[in-house]
Formats: C-alpha cells, structure tokens, sequence
C-alpha cells in the first residue's frame, strides 16, 4: 500500500528529479531504518545523517563518523549487493587506493549494506583553482590505481565478466564506471584516500574516463599520460 500511495502522489509533483525524491521519501520506512542503524553505535546518543542517493535509488545513513549503511529503495538490493560485495572483496586486497571494507546485513528481508566511513572530500567538491594546483598529484594516483586494480583478474570474480576469458588491456578492464564521483580526497595533503560505490562496477571499456564530462577535463590529461605511461614501460 505505501507504494502504491507513493507513485499516485508521486505522480502529481512537476520535474522528474523532484518525483524521484518525494517517491523515495514515502517509500522509505525512514524511522525503522534509522532504528536499525543506531544498534551498532556504540554511543549513548549517535550521530546521524541521512541522505538519498543518486537518482534517489537509496536511503543512505551515515552514523557517528564511522559507518556508511546504504538501504534500497526499488527492490530487497540482495542482487546488487552481494554481487558488489564479491567485486570489493576480490579487488581491495590488490588496489593501491583504499576499497572500503564492506558487509551485508538483514532489515526486514531488504539486504542493506554497511561500508567503513572514509572521511574526506570529493573531487568534484574543489573548486577550480585547487584542481588545477594538485592536478598532477591526483593523476598519479588514480592512473596507478587504474593500471593495477583495472588490470587486475581475479579468480573469484572471473564469472562476472561478459567473457569470462577475456583479459584486461589499455583502457579496459575493471572499472567503477563512475569513478569521477566517488573519489575521496584528504584534503590536506591531497591524497586520494578512497575509491567508494562500487555498486555499478563492471568489466569493460573505461576510455571515457578520460574525455567524459567538463567538470573533469582539468585532470584527464595528466591522467592520461600517467596511465600510459605504464604501458609504454612495457
């Protein structure tokens, strides 16, 4: 019944951005969720924030600092997450940048997912100036962090592949997808502290990291160089 409720209503407001939000908002059962997640505080009154995700397709909290929990809106997320979870597991232990730990737990049927809190800020979160300063820096990172982690083949994620014999070349290989969005900074030092989301994650062509989107064309040259580079030496 609330879902029925909420796509009449839904269906009244103007704009699809504000639709998805006000669909997400009264199909969310927010205060059992925000039940759920104060169980593993380990604070007399935990700190809380919540957030819906992009295109409203998650509930997202964010508790005392620490943990990130992500409940689906659409469906029980038992797909999704458990297929996002092999992808890290199999990849954190190789990449040169932080993959958040991540785990798996039940609410009510609906698979919701626990990730460690990396505090920072992302790259589309500085301004101009400071990402033509550290431009050099961060490409460094990302472009070792694309040749190894991209490159890498995995065993245990073989079967996730379109091909399961299929081999990692030049712009091709695991990939995050939208990596642009889920890089966080330290931004003191400038240091890529962790690649996040890894929910769409998939084996395939990533050359549009390179030339995809304006707000990104500050570091997709020196990207681009760093991570040839890697090649070249071969």
């Amino acid at each position: 019944m609330r879902r029925v409720l909420a796509n009449i209503i839904s269906g009244l407001i103007p704009g699809r951005r504000n639709r998805h939000y006000v669909r997400a908002r009264l199909k969310t059962p927010i205060h059992k969720y925000i039940r759920f997640v104060k169980k593993f505080s380990a604070l007399r009154h935990p700190k809380v924030r919540k957030v819906f995700g992009y295109r409203c397709a998650n509930f997202v909290v964010i508790l005392d600092n620490k943990y990130v929990f992500k409940f689906p809106i659409r469906n029980d997320g038992r797909v999704v997450s458990e297929r996002e979870k092999r992808i890290t597991d199999a990849l954190r232990p190789i990449s040169p940048i932080k993959i958040p730990k991540m785990e798996i737990f039940d609410c009510d049927g609906v698979a919701v997912r626990r990730y460690e809190y990396i505090a920072g800020v992302g790259y589309h979160a500085l301004d101009e100036q400071t990402q033509m300063k550290y431009a050099d820096k961060i490409a460094k990172q990302i472009a070792k962090f694309l040749y190894v982690t991209g490159g890498a083949d995995p065993v245990e994620i073989r079967d996730l592949k379109t091909v399961r014999s299929e081999r990692a070349r030049v712009m091709h290989g695991w990939n995050i997808c939208d990596l642009w969005e889920n890089i966080i900074l330290d931004p003191k030092t400038m240091d890529v502290s962790a690649v996040i989301d890894w929910e769409g994650a998939k084996f395939c062509d990533f050359h549009t990291l390179f030339t995809q989107g304006r707000r990104n064309t500050i570091c997709q040259t020196p990207l681009l160089r760093e991570y040839l580079k890697y090649y070249i030496k071969k």
